[in-house]
């Protein structure tokens, strides 16, 4: 229920308060093994160019069967399994461009600001095509004929590259994909048997041909994320895990390159310190509407309130060092550690959702705020991360924050907490 301000039949008052905004830039973005290769990127006004390289491994089954010296040769391909499309202009091809990488990918941490060598004058494998919004794209490129001979030959004729994944790396290291920034168009792949090669063969009995597969299938991978945001209002955050207040009327997400939203909630707490004896009936945080987007570049549907410190960093509980987030509506918010000191807790975050009809933000933090008000819920700042919310007790496997480049631009004036209370006589 959603109570009108203009009623006080009961006694309801109404606050509305507006809050400052800040941008921050995530520092040490992990973008190893999140189950997507993001390539391509985009342009925009407020977050200049923004460019994703992706880097993986390939693998192959060392149990399975290898075609015999006397198979023969029908064709070889490139596939993508295109799970998430981010783009403009549909009626024209997007061009993307497979390459080979010099260098291997180690069995460590890689960072979005993070790259390995590769042959950028020679391709693998490239391809234009028409894509389509909201849907799985699966499309195809021929294998550069030359490497497709020299990797058919050393399949048909045994060769140790092929005795098992660690010879196969050290002769073929791995795969870079990249698009055109100037399309303005970023498509994650997806890992595993849809993204990579695939030989075909026959022998001369044979009717149809059979496949051979080399692919991203539980490899190693990371995104490389290259900004470029010279001329913008953002081109002034230059530190990490800093709050900005960037020039102009405008703020915004920007995910793959970590551009955060951080909101100032000291007007909220200043209010609270002004009640007594009050019941809060409804209280709500909105964000938007959201400038307007094309269609093929919707923003992500939820946004997490973490806590932030004074500057730009989450906020983290001292006895674990989990990141804490506002809990769900009637979700407990507090708890209480070894020593019996109040402490946010974890495991049932919730999010801002994002409306598609109006454009905005918006999720109720009524028990939030009374966990604020009525049981010494420590006073932040929040920021919001674009993430699907997780009920699994801090536990999450993929983060949507880094699997993208999707952003949304928004008004600073247009985000602001509702609130509806009633006083206790």
């Amino acid at each position: 229920m959603v109570l009108d301000p203009g009623s006080n039949q009961i006694g309801v008052f109404y606050e509305e308060i507006p809050l400052s905004s800040f941008l921050v830039l995530e520092d040490s973005l992990n973008t190893t093994n999140q189950s997507r290769l993001v390539v391509g990127g985009d342009h925009s006004d407020m977050f200049g160019t923004t460019e994703s390289i992706g880097y993986s491994r390939l693998s192959f089954n060392p149990g399975g069967t290898l075609p015999e010296d006397n198979a023969i040769f029908d064709s070889a391909i490139f596939n993508f399994n295109i799970v998430d499309l981010i783009a403009d202009d549909f009626d024209v091809e997007k061009e993307f461009k497979v390459h080979r990488l010099l260098e291997a990918i180690e069995d460590t941490t890689y960072y979005s600001f993070d790259a390995l060598n590769f042959e950028e004058d020679i391709t693998l494998a490239e391809g234009s095509f028409l894509l389509q919004a909201d849907t799985v794209n699966l499309v195809s490129m021929d294998l550069n004929p030359d490497f497709a001979a020299e990797l058919f030959g050393k399949l048909t004729s045994q060769d140790p590259v092929f005795d098992d994944i660690f010879a196969f790396r050290e002769y073929f290291p791995g795969i870079v994909i990249k698009g055109d920034p100037a399309q303005n168009t970023s498509i994650s792949l997806a890992i595993g048997s849809g993204t990579g090669i695939t030989m075909y063969y026959h022998y001369e009995e044979d009717t149809v041909s059979t496949a051979y597969p080399i692919n991203t299938i539980q490899s190693r991978h990371f995104n490389q994320v290259i900004s470029d945001r010279q001329g913008t209002v953002t081109e002034q955050i230059v530190e990490k895990n800093v709050a900005y207040d960037v020039a102009g009327d405008k703020v915004g997400v920007k995910a793959g390159l970590g551009m955060l939203l951080k909101l100032d909630m000291n007007p909220l707490h200043e209010f609270l310190d002004t009640l007594e004896n009050v019941t809060f009936n409804q209280i709500l945080l909105e964000v938007g509407p959201v400038d307007e987007y094309p269609v093929g570049k919707n923003p992500y549907g939820a946004l997490v309130m973490y806590f932030a410190t004074d500057g730009g960093e989450f906020y983290r509980r001292d006895f674990d060092d989990s990141k804490v987030a506002v809990q769900g509506e009637n979700n407990t918010q507090v708890g209480f550690d070894q020593d019996g000191n109040i402490v946010p807790v974890t495991g049932n975050q919730t999010g801002l959702a994002f409306n598609t009809e109006t454009g905005v933000y918006a999720n109720q933090i009524t028990s939030y705020v009374n966990a604020l008000y009525r049981s010494g819920l420590v006073k932040t700042d929040l920021l919001l991360y674009p993430n699907t919310p997780s009920t699994e007790s801090g536990v999450v496997t993929y983060d949507a924050f880094k699997r993208s480049l999707k952003e949304f631009v928004v008004d600073k004036d247009q985000i602001k907490i509702k609130i509806y209370y009633s006083k206790i006589r």
